[in-house]
Order: structure tokens, then sequence, then C-alpha cells
């Protein structure tokens, strides 16, 4: 089965009321998803800020027009998660689909077969509101003492890590099964709808 040899960097950004901007940055490769490093700037210093999220996937919280308007030309792409969660929920279904076609070309042989599980992918996710999703899912959103600048944009850092961890594990669950052939044995570190993305902005 082969893996797909991307490396994506993904930054979660936010403007304030007091005009400054908090980013959270997210790394991720085969197997790992990392936080990456954080910053505040001064909305003014829109070198700095253009310079720590070039070549990056951005999820933008809060007003997108100002978010865009502040990035200007860097090489960006935006991302949403209505995407990745469709994908998600796809992938899932397909597998399932896989594992119950292969369980009935011999339902004999195979009837002790362990359906194969995987996250159970929400209809929706506002990165917004990521800390009353992560709380009802029992996990913290924030550590205690993170600044109040940056309990926002930290909790959506940590809602798209878990995301992305899910989706990783559903990928090794597909893996670990020896009916997913094809295509569909291929590993990849994000769903095709973020994937294309980064494609794009490697090109640019």
């Amino acid at each position: 089965m082969a893996i797909s040899n991307y490396y994506a960097s993904i930054a979660v950004v936010e403007i304030h009321a007091d005009s400054t901007v908090t980013i959270e940055s997210v790394s991720v490769t085969s197997g790992e998803c990392v936080l990456s490093g954080a910053w505040e700037f001064q909305i003014s210093d829109s070198e700095n800020i253009q310079n720590v999220l070039s070549g990056k996937l951005i999820i933008p919280l809060g007003n997108l027009d100002a978010i865009k308007k502040l990035v200007g030309d860097s090489q960006v792409a935006y991302i949403e998660a209505g995407p990745f969660l469709s994908d998600a929920r796809k992938a899932a279904s397909e597998a399932l689909l896989a594992y119950e076609a292969f369980k009935s070309e011999n339902p004999t042989k195979r009837k002790k077969l362990v359906s194969p599980d995987f996250y159970h992918w929400p209809e929706t996710i506002d990165f917004n509101v990521a800390s009353k999703y992560l709380e009802s899912i029992g996990k913290m959103a924030t550590p205690v003492g993170t600044p109040e600048g940056f309990k926002k944009t930290l909790s959506a850092a940590r809602l798209l890590k878990h995301l992305v961890d899910m989706w990783q594990l559903d990928e090794q669950e597909r893996n670990n099964r020896k009916y997913v052939e094809g295509e569909n044995a291929e590993i990849t570190i994000l769903p095709e709808s973020w994937l294309s993305k980064l494609v794009l902005v490697q090109a640019v």
C-alpha cells in the first residue's frame, strides 16, 4: 500500500477587535499531526504575517474578507470543515460497503470478521466555536493559563488536530483490511478536498 508523501502546514488565523492577529499552525505528515507554532502580531505588521502564512492552508476565524485583505497575495489556500467532513464520511461509508461485500462473498468462512471501526463524523463543524465541539466529546479546548486572546485560535487548532488524527486513524483502519484494494488503498494525510488545495499551493 502506497503512502502519499505529502507535508501540509495549516494555519488558523484570527483578527481581534484590538487590532491584534493570532495564528496557530499545525504540521501534518504521514502518521503525525502536531501543533507547531503560535504567533501574535499587530494587524499593521502585514509583512511578518504574510511571511508566516506563506505556503500554508488557511482556516480563517471570523471575517474572511478581512483575513484575505490582511494576507494579500501570499501563496495560501483557504479551507473549510465541510469538504473535509464530506470526504471523511464518504470514505468510511465506502469502506464499510467494501467490508460487507467481502464478507458476503463467503459468509460461512467470514462470519467472524469484525466490522471496521471508523470515527463518527459529524455533519457540520464550525471552527469558530471549536471549544463547544471539543468539550462535547470530552476533550479540553485549551489548557489552563492560555491567554484570553489565544483561546479561540488555539481551540480551533486543537479541533483541527483532532480531525486530522481521526482521519489518519480511519486511513490506517482501511489500510489494515485486505479487501481494500486499488486506489482506495492509498493512505493520505488529509482528505482529497484539502489535498487538492495543498497541491495548488505547492504549485504556485
